[in-house]
């Protein structure tokens, strides 16, 4: 698992003047023919062949370094899940690696840091859910998260909590008493289940919630919720209580992906109705590094790739767009071809919110924005 920390950790470690960080992005999935028979390792050396090309004489001893590491570590490695993401200098001082549970595209950098955008990004794409799966006898309890499903608390009724058919009327009132007694023993049951989702909530921070199960069950288990539970519910699906875990997955992914759109689409369009009424929200580069500058972002939002080059001033540590010199100590600049990230990085460093959107929205935002924009902490 890999938690806000780790990566506000992996973007404040402290490096040598000169060391470079190499970051790799490799799809392993071993359902697809191409990763069979290892074939993620041929993809890493393509892809670190044609970064060397471009690097200078200085750095490719480095980078040649790093990149014998980075081959010896995935010589062992047994793939799981999607994706592996791994971290490395040239001198072995630093190292770090992850199996993802979601995909990821193959990607190798070498910069002065760890390429870690695609990680923030897919938090914000996979955000952290729970989901509740219950009849009127039984519950299962999971916390999902970047693909990864974990099933922390089995919740069992008491008592027998069946449905009673009544099939004649010498056995009517016997069977009244047995289904009254049934309907206790399921709402008792939905109730604990409440109970339980409710101190789970207190110890695992979850953003979205997903009931499943049956029609009925889910139903009473709604309106069972604190109120604040109930306003994380997002959808329901209906599944067999001992569904296993890649079916629930399965069956959750296409309605976590639709509310994800969703909510893309309001927060931009909340974003550019802020910006035009300068109600605490600017749009496009410009305004978005200097409320940068100004330690203003609370949320950064952007769409698609608006791969923009931009200036690093490392002396007062400032970011700016087409400047060969910093204004404000008149210091040559130092070349980002990729100005987004270091935002991303800086945003997230500071206890920011990272929105990229996607789709229809980032469409939108692209048209009115420049792709960019950001709401502000004041």
């Amino acid at each position: 698992m890999i938690s806000r920390q780790d990566l506000k950790t992996l973007l404040s470690r402290e490096r040598k003047d000169g060391e470079g960080v190499l970051s790799v992005y490799l799809d392993v999935d071993q359902g697809r023919a191409v990763n069979l028979n290892r074939g993620f390792e041929a993809a890493f050396r393509s892809l670190t062949q044609g970064v060397e090309k471009g690097l200078e004489n200085s750095q490719k001893k480095q980078f040649q370094e790093a990149a014998k590491r980075a081959g010896a570590f995935l010589a062992d490695y047994q793939p799981s899940g999607k994706c592996i993401v791994y971290f490395g200098d040239a001198g072995g001082d630093f190292s770090w690696h992850r199996s993802l549970g979601v995909g990821l595209a193959n990607k190798i950098t070498w910069h002065t840091r760890p390429y870690i955008r695609p990680l923030i990004e897919a938090q914000d794409e996979f955000e952290r859910y729970a989901l509740v799966l219950t009849d009127r006898a039984r519950a299962r309890l999971f916390t999902i998260f970047l693909g990864i499903i974990e099933e922390k608390h089995e919740a069992l009724a008491g008592a027998d909590v069946r449905k009673f058919d009544a099939s004649g009327s010498d056995q009517m009132r016997s069977q009244m008493s047995f289904q009254r007694k049934a309907d206790e023993h399921a709402r008792w049951h939905l109730k604990h289940v409440a109970e339980i989702l409710d101190k789970l909530s207190g110890s695992e921070r979850f953003d979205r919630l997903v009931l499943a199960g049956t029609t009925e069950a889910v139903g009473e288990l709604k309106g069972l919720l604190p109120d604040r539970l109930r306003k994380l519910v997002v959808g329901s699906v209906s599944l067999a209580i001992d569904a296993g875990e890649a079916q629930i997955l399965d069956e959750t992914i296409g309605l976590l992906e639709r509310v994800e759109r969703e909510s893309e689409n309001a927060i931009v369009e909340d974003l550019l109705t802020a910006a035009a009424k300068n109600r605490q929200a600017v749009l496009g580069f410009e305004g978005t590094l200097q409320a940068l500058r100004e330690g203003r972002i609370r949320q950064l939002v952007y769409g698609g790739e608006p791969a923009v080059e931009g200036g690093h001033c490392l002396t007062c540590d400032q970011l700016f767009l087409g400047t060969k010199l910093c204004p404000n100590c008149e210091k040559d600049l130092h070349t980002l071809d990729d100005l987004l990230e270091i935002v991303v990085g800086k945003v997230f460093q500071e206890g920011g919110e990272i929105e990229q959107v996607r789709g229809q929205a980032s469409e939108r935002l692209a048209s009115e924005g420049e792709g960019i924009g950001a709401f502000l902490r004041f």
